[in-house]
């Protein structure tokens, strides 16, 4: 089928193919296999807070409450005077990805490039947040498992999963976990027992008539795992990663990953795409994170 960015299935097998195989894959598959998995999209977002307008999110942080007995002649109680404190995230991060693009192009290219570098541009743009996710990691030090210079073990990774536990997080939704892992890691946690996957599938066929290719997302004891290959990752004596609930981290995007109008350059018959997002991402709950210590 056509799609917006890639060219019609190749009638024959010498038609270009932007750069892939002219095996007639659907879009939807492509899609699906080419897109990048961010660990942010699985963070507390608060983007709706600050679409418009606004600088930063103010959030308050319960502490652990717990019930106290009332005295039953008298109904007096005794108040919990622990502070509640309040987190904020701050939208002082603006990334950007641009791009010359050789009059030429536009020209002689079988698809559409403005398209498929949309599609790119925002891609990176939003890997981005990633990397800015992945700077915060190190500062998850209340809770900590692993051995740096070691591989992930099984009895680790269980660890990780009961500080949580022993901090009150809810575990019964994997969809509100994730892990954040190096990807020196990808063989050994691969050869853990309770490694899995899912596959995602556009339900779609290709010309040929046959089910496309389906892709696959790897998981450890049911919670879906993010490979990042950043340098905030090393540390002196080997690699780090996170197991993240959710409401460990806040997101904020004022502006999302988003194509600027292409503008002709100045001086030259290039354009210019460019493509731009504003945001903030912060810790809101330090103890709904725990630190991975691994090699």
């Amino acid at each position: 089928m056509a799609g917006p960015i890639y060219v019609n299935n190749p009638s024959t097998s010498g038609e270009p193919g932007d750069g892939l195989s002219t095996k007639a894959y659907s879009t939807q598959y492509l899609e699906a296999l080419y897109a990048k998995r961010s660990a942010w999209k699985y963070m507390r977002n608060f983007t709706s807070d600050v679409a418009s307008y606004g600088e930063s999110v103010s959030l308050p942080s319960f502490p652990g409450l717990t019930a106290v007995d009332v005295t039953s002649s008298t109904g007096t109680f005794s108040y919990d005077n622990t502070s509640i404190t309040k987190q904020t995230v701050v939208i002082d991060q603006m990334k950007a990805t641009a791009y010359s693009v050789p009059e030429y192009i536009f020209l002689q290219s079988k698809i559409d490039a403005k398209m498929a570098f949309a599609r790119e541009a925002g891609a990176s743009v939003a890997d981005s947040i990633d990397q800015e996710l992945v700077e915060l990691i190190a500062s998850f030090s209340t809770n900590s498992v692993g051995t740096a210079g070691s591989d992930l073990t099984e009895a680790w990774c269980l660890d990780a999963l009961q500080k949580l536990a022993e901090n009150y997080v809810p575990l019964n939704d994997p969809s509100q976990l994730v892990w954040v892992l190096p990807a020196t890691q990808f063989g050994p946690v691969h050869g853990l027992k309770d490694y899995g996957s899912y596959q995602i599938n556009s339900g779609s066929s290709n010309a040929e008539g046959s089910a496309d290719v389906r892709a696959n997302v790897d998981t450890l004891y049911g919670i879906d795992v993010v490979w990042r290959n950043d340098t905030a990752m090393t540390v002196s004596t080997g690699k780090i990663g996170a197991l993240l609930h959710r409401d460990s981290i806040g997101v904020a995007i004022q502006r999302a990953p988003a194509m600027r109008e292409p503008m002709p350059i100045p001086g030259s018959i290039n354009t210019e795409m460019l493509c731009h997002a504003l945001f903030g991402i912060d810790i809101i709950k330090e103890t709904s994170g725990v630190l991975l210590l691994c090699n």
